[in-house]
């Protein structure tokens, strides 16, 4: 409806538009009204804009500084100190127990009890069995038995450790080397046959360490050693040796004194043997290079003869050319070296029990070589050395024994030229192999060899360890030829003879299965290539055997 309004108005304004456009000349419109229509008067601002001022004066003050003590307090906080968080200690125990059994009828037993770790002491017994009932081929009865026990202490001072060990040894082996056809001949084999050392040891050290290089550092020892045979034959032994070291200026002197006293009884004779040694010799250095220089001295009363003395030269250097890589080396030494009863019996234990004594005097001995690493991983040794000796100890079979099964000593003026390497290989605590050999070339007398010692030997060992688990082991070794003195018969005359013993080669194995830290299974394999060997002339080694046993903690 609104929009029909709107377009009548819209039409009727359209229609009056027209009209207005054409003939308005002759219209005339009188309006009546009351309105009265005025303008009012304009007013104009002004163009000029005017300005007004915010800032405020101010009025004029006197300012004045009023002195006022203001009391402040400082308080400190504690700062806790740093500390370096050490890694945690590895639980120890009191014990270990080691058990096994092998062929042969081996029977192998080890025990070790100990204290927990200390400050102020260290104390523990350690004991060992392993014995054997080994028959050798077409020879006599090879038993043997090895005990050991040990007891040790120490006591830890502010700048000394106190230290102390008793050692008992008990070894019994038997002179198997004569042919098997004659045990039919003599009833009681196996009782004269057989032989036993008893050994009792004490020893006794006080040791110094003085940081204050005006002190006088010291290791002092006191030993004492008793060993007796089957066979009615003892020896005692006194010694009572120290080392001194303090500086002199910038060089370090050090002084070695000891008192050897040596009474050895058997049933033919009775030889006491007095040796005294001084050994003076400075040490000095700097970052890359050391030397070693000094004197030997000895002095030996051997029995009723007069008193000999001895002097031998002390020195070793060595420069470090670049961070170890290589480091050549080179020296010259010697010395007095005792031949005792228990010296050579442990060397072999088929001596007898009156071998006869005399001292090696090594007249001096000249030595060089490298050593260095390759790698962190590798490192290296090779060494060559010459040298003089006077009665060097040789063994040999004692034909004027009815079994001919027993070694008599010889002595001979000798030289020997050595040749040595070591390669070491070890990656962390997972593989370490170790290979080494040495070449000997020795000069007697015309009619007589180096009797039982080989041209070279070389050893090969390694050691595998996977995950602290498993724990693989291995040894292959090889003895040269050694020469050996033998009684032959040809054209009905019976002779001493010089022939040559064959090499020696041996492979071991052993692996150990670590079930817990408390208990573990291991098994060995010795000989495995089952070789008939003769490290001593007349005695055959036992051929392959294996041990199988555990180990474990007890409390």
């Amino acid at each position: 409806m609104k929009n029909k309004l709107f377009l009548s108005v819209a039409a009727l304004f359209m229609v009056l538009a027209t009209y207005a456009q054409t003939g308005v000349d002759g219209i005339n419109v009188d309006v009546k009204s009351d309105f009265d229509a005025k303008i009012k008067d304009a007013v104009k601002q002004s163009d000029l804009p005017n300005i007004l001022d915010t800032v405020k004066p101010l009025k004029d003050k006197s300012l004045a500084i009023l002195p006022r003590v203001i009391e402040t307090q400082f308080k400190t906080q504690t700062i806790q100190p740093a500390k370096m968080v050490n890694e945690p200690l590895s639980k120890l125990y009191y014990s270990l127990i080691k058990a096994g059994f092998g062929n042969y009828t081996t029977p192998y037993g080890e025990v070790w009890v100990n204290n927990l770790r200390s400050k102020e002491y260290a104390y523990g017994f350690h004991y060992k069995h392993l014995s054997s009932r080994y028959t050798a081929e077409d020879r006599g009865f090879a038993a043997f038995s090895d005990n050991d026990v040990n007891l040790y202490a120490k006591k830890f001072y502010k700048k000394h450790v106190l230290s102390g060990d008793l050692n008992y040894y008990r070894n019994v082996a038997h002179f198997y080397g004569y042919p098997d056809s004659l045990i039919a001949k003599n009833d009681e084999t196996t009782t004269f046959t057989k032989q036993r050392f008893n050994t009792f040891e004490g020893k006794l050290n006080l040791k110094s360490f003085y940081n204050d290089s005006n002190k006088i550092n010291h290791d002092i020892n006191l030993n004492f050693y008793n060993i007796t045979d089957k066979f009615e034959t003892s020896e005692n032994n006194i010694m009572a040796n120290g080392t001194l070291n303090f500086f002199v200026n910038k060089e370090k002197l050090n002084v070695y004194v000891a008192t050897d006293y040596y009474n050895t009884k058997s049933k033919t004779d009775t030889i006491n043997d007095f040796i005294f040694r001084l050994n003076p010799y400075f040490e000095a250095g700097g970052k890359k290079w050391h030397v070693d220089l000094g004197l030997n001295v000895a002095i030996d009363k051997f029995s009723d003869t007069t008193a000999k003395f001895y002097f031998s030269p002390k020195l070793n250097v060595h420069y470090n050319i670049y961070n170890n890589f290589v480091i050549p080396y080179a020296g010259l030494g010697g010395g007095l070296e005792k031949n005792s009863f228990r010296s050579l019996s442990t060397i072999n234990p088929f001596i007898t029990s009156t071998p006869g004594y005399a001292n090696t005097f090594n007249v001096f001995t000249a030595f060089g070589g490298l050593r260095g690493v390759l790698s962190s991983k590798t490192s290296y040794d090779a060494k060559v050395s010459y040298g003089k000796y006077k009665n060097m100890a040789f063994f040999l079979i004692n034909y004027d024994d009815f079994l001919s099964n027993k070694f008599k000593v010889v002595y001979n003026d000798a030289s020997m030229l050595q040749v040595n390497g070591q390669l070491k290989y070890q990656l962390k605590e997972k593989i370490n192999i170790i290979a080494k050999g040495n070449y000997y070339s020795y000069g007697v007398d015309s009619n007589s060899y180096a009797w039982h010692r080989p041209d070279f030997d070389i050893t090969l060992s390694g050691i595998y360890n996977l995950k602290s688990k498993i724990v693989v082991k291995a040894d292959l070794f090889y003895i040269a030829k050694q020469w050996s003195q033998q009684r032959v018969t040809e054209n009905g005359t019976t002779s001493l003879k010089a022939v040559q013993l064959k090499g020696i080669a041996d492979i071991n194995l052993g692996a150990e299965y670590r079930y817990s830290k408390m208990l573990s299974f291991f098994v060995n394999f010795n000989n495995i290539g089952n070789v008939r060997y003769y490290r001593w002339d007349r005695y055959p080694t036992q051929r392959f055997n294996a041990m199988i046993g555990l180990t474990f903690v007890p409390f």
